[in-house]
């Protein structure tokens, strides 16, 4: 808040964005007293089951501005105070979830088959903390415990395992669970459709920092400062040039909408001049011919809307003869 208050911004005009982890009484207390707007993923189990796991059908579609998304918001009492909250369903977070479920289930049930298996050697020998521990570490991904069952048991001397697919839980959780998100915001007054937008500016930073992280847009490192002040001076230039980024991918969008940061880079680093260089005239003189590369539809709507002719050198030029 001092950062706000020392830059003169009106706290009331400012919404901060949480995750789950962030959603705790304490918090939004604080938040409240600070004075400014905000949004926080809301953890499952604190919002009304008949709100969080309404049919998809029922949750209106959002515009073309979020595409696969379904959102509805109704205001309830969290944290003793009347909060509006938004339960929101994407097609393509279900589909990633549904694959990292799948993919989690192809690896544990055949690993509890083979331990069951070996269990049932005359040689075996495993204690009851081993197995479950083996088992646990099996199905410890996000709701793989949820839909398969398993018993074990002692039998003449020997432990038993039996397991199973719970096809019930499996369809209520692709029914009621997979794609969704709840949220909750003291920004009362505003859409559902508002809320989905501003929380999602969150993955916008988070993809901003990944970036600088891994290199792919402005990497951080490596960095050769040891000083305080050096190390201040690093950090802002590399904001200034993700800002300077940022900058030309939402003015390219007017060229080519939909275009990622990535495949931004990547259709500008193919827009290239090149110099063909022919031998000596008869006047004694180097002839040089600047050409571009071949462009696609996408380089040449890129170009012309940021302003690439500009940078262009002359078609061809003379450079004089070497003594």
């Amino acid at each position: 808040m001092a950062l706000l208050d020392r830059h003169q911004i009106a706290r009331d005009t400012v919404t901060l964005v949480v995750d789950k982890g962030s959603a705790a009484l304490a918090n939004t207390l604080e938040l409240e007293q600070a004075g400014v707007g905000w949004i926080s993923a809301l953890p499952w189990n604190q919002a009304p089951e008949e709100f969080r796991e309404r049919a998809v059908e029922e949750l209106p579609a959002l515009s073309s501005n979020q595409p696969g998304v379904r959102a509805a918001a109704e205001r309830m009492v969290v944290h003793g105070q009347e909060y509006l909250c938004v339960v929101k369903h994407s097609a393509s977070f279900a589909s990633e979830q549904l694959h990292s479920v799948t993919t989690a289930l192809s690896k544990a049930l055949p690993a509890m088959r083979r331990l069951s298996v070996e269990l049932a050697k005359p040689a075996a020998r495993f204690t009851e903390a081993g197995i479950r521990n083996k088992i646990a570490r099996w199905l410890s991904g996000a709701f793989v415990s949820e839909l398969v069952r398993y018993q074990l048991e002692q039998r003449d001397g020997r432990w038993h395992l039996q397991f199973d697919f719970d096809t019930a839980a499996f369809e209520h959780l692709l029914a009621h669970r997979l794609g969704r998100t709840t949220l909750v915001t003291n920004r009362r007054e505003w859409t559902a459709e508002q809320v989905v937008e501003a929380y999602s500016g969150q993955q916008q930073i988070e993809r901003v920092f990944r970036g600088l992280k891994e290199g792919d847009w402005l990497g951080w490192g490596p960095m050769y400062h040891w000083t305080d002040q050096k190390i201040r001076v690093h950090a802002f230039y590399c904001m200034l040039g993700i800002s300077l980024l940022q900058y030309i991918h939402r003015k390219a969008q007017a060229a080519w909408a939909g275009l990622s940061m990535e495949q931004l880079l990547e259709e500008l680093r193919q827009i290239q001049q090149f110099a063909l260089l022919y031998p000596k005239s008869e006047k004694g003189t180097n002839r040089v011919a600047l050409v571009l590369s071949t462009q696609t539809l996408a380089q040449q709507s890129l170009a012309k809307e940021l302003g690439l002719d500009a940078l262009r050198l002359p078609k061809e030029g003379n450079t004089p003869a070497a003594s």
